[in-house]
């Protein structure tokens, strides 16, 4: 798949950039914003991930809230069935200015429409479908236009209601320029502090306060970003949005950017959890999505049940897209705890809270075991549980 990386073109009427499936993440941002287009999905391993992959699984990303999945953005596809054949849907790179060889042209008289009611519209079976109905190996993505002004902020609270709180006055003071908000719990931070790339870390240093931690306090960070067109009124609302916390004392702390390097520096806080966690030991992954006023409970039912089977020595690391109700919840073991029957035991314990605990707990918090990537192996052998008969295809 690597081979298809072929960027066809972007078109500039639609917004609509059309590639091949091995595309680099990464690379479509760059052309896009050449272009003048902010490519929509946006994820950590964007410097590695293949776009094919990303439709596959239906990655989310930290912009989700702000341009929503890619059941909404992707407008075309092409894909090989197993048997061979093309199936080809609303996709056009007959254009092509990159590569004048026919072979790799065709042409759809629908090609690239933004709306087409003429049938099923079959391209959305092939969205989170992992393959298993046929390989994605050409996309077509609607883009918006490039934002000119973007202001990011690092925010300090001590309970989750203040995180709540963000939320609400965000969503009535940003608007429509609100693009992303994203959590990280203390022990994750503490984890990028220890293990992290060092970006950042003057700024978790200050947040992070030695009188936080002596009164054994564990505060909640959040990521906000605003991006739009005019940055003298976007940072007037993003100057009236921090002020409206601090008066009501919902933040403790903050720091906003002052200049790319800075918004870089923040972004790079969010992006190191992920491998600063893995650094850290053997870690257990959970992808679930939780109704929004639910969100850092899930946390709390985990430590119980870890606690209840005398394994309260675990770590329980949570960050993720909470305007969105996504979290990313890892379960880390220390560094001495590799060995296999350690890792075997670990599994069984959790798998056994997995299927009896969480999915009691799914019940009654309106939550689903996976959010944005794909159904695990873990996930598939209770998600019996978690459908019914009827949902269950």
């Amino acid at each position: 798949m690597e081979y298809m990386n072929r960027i066809y073109k972007l078109d500039e009427y639609s917004g609509v950039l059309t590639c091949d499936a091995g595309c680099i993440l990464q690379s479509l941002h760059d052309y896009a914003e050449e272009k003048g287009y902010l490519f929509p999905l946006d994820i950590g391993s964007k410097g590695t991930c293949q776009i094919g992959g990303n439709v596959s699984t239906n990655a989310g990303g930290h912009h989700f809230f702000r341009f929503g999945g890619l059941h909404g953005t992707v407008v075309g596809m092409e894909v090989v069935l197993a048997d061979g054949r093309v199936l080809r849907m609303n996709v056009d790179v007959s254009d092509d200015d990159n590569n004048d060889d026919c072979t790799h042209r065709f042409q759809q008289s629908s090609a690239s429409l933004r709306k087409d009611n003429t049938g099923y519209d079959l391209k959305q079976l092939f969205i989170g479908g992992e393959g298993t109905l046929g390989i994605v190996t050409k996309v077509a993505v609607a883009c918006p236009a490039l934002p000119t002004s973007k202001n990011v902020a690092l925010l300090v609270c001590n309970s989750y209601s203040d995180v709540l709180q963000i939320l609400k006055t965000s969503k009535e003071e940003l608007g429509e320029i609100l693009s992303a908000i994203e959590l990280i719990d203390s022990n994750t931070m503490k984890f990028v502090q220890k293990y992290g790339s060092g970006i950042g870390d003057h700024l978790i240093s200050e947040l992070l306060s030695p009188e936080a931690e002596a009164a054994d306090k564990q505060p909640l960070f959040i990521l906000v970003e605003s991006q739009g067109c005019d940055q003298e009124s976007d940072s007037s609302k993003m100057d009236a949005f921090l002020t409206s916390l601090y008066e009501s004392s919902t933040i403790e702390n903050g720091f906003l950017a002052q200049d790319s390097k800075h918004i870089e520096e923040i972004w790079g806080i969010r992006e190191s959890c992920n491998p600063s966690v893995a650094r850290a030991g053997y870690v257990h992954k959970f992808d679930v999505s939780i109704r929004i006023e639910a969100y850092m409970e899930v946390a709390e039912e985990v430590s119980d049940a870890l606690e209840n089977a005398n394994l309260s020595d675990l770590t329980v690391c949570v960050w993720g897209h909470v305007a969105d109700g996504n979290a990313h919840i890892n379960i880390v073991s220390g560094q001495c705890d590799k060995d296999a029957v350690v890792q075997k035991q670990l599994k069984i314990c959790i798998l056994f809270s997995y299927e009896e605990k969480w999915l009691d707990f799914c019940g009654t918090r309106h939550w689903t075991i996976e959010a944005q990537v794909h159904v695990t192996n873990q996930g598939w052998s209770c998600l019996g549980a978690h459908v019914t008969d009827e949902e269950f295809i």
